[in-house]
């Protein structure tokens, strides 16, 4: 792994709350990340670019489980979660909002939310808890009753957002929260990012809008080739000339 600014690795770890060492992945046959070394601090957030075919949705679903894991290992809040599947990852304590709409077109909002509760062996449990995001996503609670196929591009990414929090995680994979809405919704959804943040949640992203993205990251990876090829603080790859021309377009 290459870094232009990097915190030494005797000086990770024991905060981290999701690390990777020498991860390489992919699917079948197919290796798509080499060799990845790649620590979360826990509360933080984290941010991986890079450009298409990079590897950056393999790497997050290489967390999750939804990718095959060939060498090294994924370890979450200290334990081995390698191979894990999905729902395993899911009942640990993570939760991912995936790149594409998942949103059932022809259930209700509120059907959809209790959807995300279903490791719940208490129904009125998953009932609880989706009216109490409703009070912390007010769009979804006034809009629980449309059927979900209705909403716009932006309502499903929130409530998308809100659905994976209804097994309270401590931590989210969000992979490009941003892609395909209108502008004031991609403030809307960093917005929610930093406050779910400031609640103790752990974040990791993968972003096609760098630039937003590094902004509300603490750390941040560049990912190229299937290999991290920088890393630093949000504003340190930001600021970095190098990054810049080549990822940044500047």
């Amino acid at each position: 792994m290459s870094e232009t600014h990097t915190t030494p690795e005797s000086d990770r770890g024991s905060d981290a709350l999701l690390e990777l060492s020498g991860v390489t992945a992919g699917y079948g046959n197919t290796t798509v990340i080499h060799d990845v070394e790649l620590a979360v601090e826990e509360e933080s957030i984290a941010c991986l670019i890079g450009p298409n075919g990079s590897g950056k949705s393999t790497l997050m679903k290489s967390v999750y489980g939804f990718a095959d894991v060939f060498e090294g290992a994924v370890r979450f809040d200290g334990d081995d979660v390698t191979g894990r599947s999905p729902q395993e990852s899911l009942a640990s304590g993570m939760s991912y909002v995936l790149q594409s709409a998942s949103v059932f077109p022809d259930m209700s909002v509120h059907e959809n939310m209790l959807m995300g509760g279903y490791v719940f062996e208490d129904d009125d449990r998953a009932r609880e808890r989706a009216e109490e995001l409703y009070e912390e996503f007010p769009i979804i609670g006034d809009i629980r009753d449309q059927k979900a196929g209705t909403l716009s591009g932006g309502q499903r990414r929130l409530l998308e957002l809100a659905r994976a929090l209804m097994v309270d995680p401590e931590l989210m994979l969000l992979d490009e929260p941003s892609i395909g809405l209108e502008p004031k919704f991609i403030d809307d959804v960093f917005e929610r990012i930093r406050q779910l943040n400031d609640l103790g949640t752990t974040l990791l992203l993968v972003e096609q809008n760098a630039e937003k993205g590094l902004s509300v990251a603490d750390r941040g990876f560049v990912l190229a080739s299937g290999e991290i090829k920088f890393a630093g603080t949000g504003t340190e790859l930001l600021e970095d000339e190098e990054v810049g021309r080549l990822y940044l377009g500047g």
